[in-house]
């Protein structure tokens, strides 16, 4: 029986980087490298996650694969957006001027979109020296036809 006041489902840690694909050496450098906490720990001192935590973990790994961000980049990334989760909350409260949160927050994605956007130009000059690459060897593949 669920009610709104029920403790949060918590996980061990080898649950959690087996739902992941990793392993729990991995997680335990993510949180000495400050991107992830546990949520709690066992009496015997195992590490426990809560949802939260699980989801930033599938964050961070998600900003590896996809976007092929080095730990220091995700650690910059989540930290945007933890920012961004403040804001967030400040604005509901309204604890201070709204124009003032939403100019944090604009900021604050424009930094992301910026980074995000050098590694998209990183990525395609890449893409383009393989391109010529191909060509080069295509161009000698068609010169040698005749032989």
């Amino acid at each position: 029986m669920s009610t709104s006041n029920a403790e949060p489902q918590l996980v061990r840690i080898g649950a959690v980087a087996e739902q992941i694909g990793i392993s729990e050496r991995t997680l335990r450098y993510y949180e000495e490298y400050g991107l992830v906490a546990p949520s709690a720990y066992s009496r015997g001192g195992a590490r426990l996650y809560d949802e939260k935590a699980i989801g930033r973990v599938s964050r961070i790994r998600t900003l590896q694969s996809l976007m092929g961000f080095n730990l220091e980049e995700i650690k910059d990334v989540l930290k945007a957006e933890d920012n961004l989760e403040s804001i967030r909350s400040a604005y509901r409260r309204a604890s201070r001027p709204k124009k003032e949160l939403l100019e944090a927050a604009v900021s604050i994605l424009e930094d992301l979109r910026a980074k995000v956007a050098e590694k998209q130009n990183r990525l395609q000059e890449f893409q383009d020296d393989l391109q010529a690459k191909l060509d080069k060897i295509q161009v000698l593949m068609d010169d040698r036809s005749g032989e």
